[in-house]
């Protein structure tokens, strides 16, 4: 089972999300291997708790308005 990055409260999603749960907030529409070069690279925002590497949502949704501004 997957672990889940920390909540702010039970009833509310979830501010960060580990990488595979990152690529399922997209849809998958972007891999696990892209978000991790990305992260590598400097493009998306992280943050480390604990040895875990977590997204926030707010990056990713950032990163959709980008997406959406280009075309």
């Amino acid at each position: 089972m997957m672990r889940r990055c920390r909540k702010t409260r039970r009833t509310q999603k979830p501010r960060l999300l580990r990488i595979p749960q990152a690529a399922d907030y997209l849809d998958n529409v972007v891999t696990v291997g892209t978000l991790r070069a990305w992260i590598f690279q400097g493009k998306l925002d992280t943050v480390r708790v604990g040895g875990a590497v977590c997204i926030p949502v707010e990056a990713l949704d950032r990163l959709i308005e980008r997406g959406k501004a280009a075309r």
